[in-house]
């Protein structure tokens, strides 16, 4: 073995102690010939160990010393010198063994200390982590609801204000009410017409006007100056608020309502339906 792994191996301190066996100890002194630095690193050894058991030295009870021999006295001394174990510090100065082992415990209680608080704020962490996905999660949710109420609401005040604009046309005097009534294929049926010439508005309310039969459709027709005119087609689908607009013609009178196949020709009339009450 070299010098450096002797150094390490912790039998310079277990020879120092005399606890090694004699084998051991002839092995010691042949290392303590053969490199200096060893038989410096024995010396060391022994200057603390005799340092730290002359601080410590036991000296025999008063009264007592003519009862114990002095053989026994050495025996003594020497226990307790074997008791006394050191080693060395950094500094080069004796620490007891004791003193030692209770460095390590501490250090062994600031570990678990320590551990505990990194599996205390692992916890913490992971805890206000989900809190704060939860709480996130809520506000997009709220976020969401918050939209959807917005856009309904935004419904409604359309809503509100085409009310607003159809009963300013129901309330105007100048507005023209005109009762429809069923003829022929429909005489059950009843539609309303609203005409208004100076706010140039036309909607008819369809109180009793049944779904065109498949591939059909209705056609308001008006008589303009002793002339038919095609006033467009009626569309159920655009019912707003009761009311469906009609394209505004001036001068309309004598409304008439027409059945058409959509197989007909765009100029022909169809099967009148409803006319005004006259």
């Amino acid at each position: 073995m070299n010098s450096e792994k002797i150094l390490q191996s912790g039998i310079l301190e277990q020879y120092v102690l005399g606890l090694v066996s004699d084998d051991e100890r002839v092995e010691v002194e042949g290392y303590m010939v053969a490199y200096p630095e060893i038989n410096e690193k024995v010396q060391r050894l022994r200057s603390c160990m005799e340092h730290y058991t002359g601080l410590h030295d036991i000296t025999a009870p008063k009264g007592k010393c003519k009862e114990v021999s002095l053989s026994k006295c050495d025996d003594l001394i020497g226990k307790a010198r074997e008791r006394c174990l050191s080693v060395e510090t950094k500094f080069g100065q004796p620490q007891q063994k004791e003193q030692f082992e209770e460095m390590q415990s501490h250090t062994r209680l600031l570990t678990a200390l320590a551990s505990i608080s990194i599996l205390f704020f692992a916890g913490l962490s992971i805890y206000f982590y989900q809190k704060q996905a939860s709480e996130a999660s809520a506000l997009a949710k709220v976020q969401q609801e918050f939209s959807e109420l917005k856009k309904e609401h935004q419904v409604v005040v359309s809503q509100m204000q085409a009310t607003s604009v159809d009963n300013v046309l129901l309330k105007d005097e100048v507005t023209q009410k005109m009762n429809m009534k069923g003829v022929g294929v429909m005489p059950e049926a009843e539609v309303v017409i609203y005409y208004n010439s100076k706010q140039k508005r036309t909607t008819l309310d369809p109180v009793s006007l049944p779904p065109p039969p498949m591939d059909h459709y209705y056609q308001l027709w008006a008589e303009v100056d002793q002339r038919i005119v095609d006033m467009g087609t009626i569309d159920q689908a655009a019912k707003r608020n009761g009311l469906i607009p009609i394209d505004f013609v001036p001068n309309a009178d004598n409304f008439t309502i027409t059945l058409k196949s959509k197989a007909d020709q765009p100029s022909e009339k169809g099967k009148t339906c409803l006319v005004v009450y006259r």
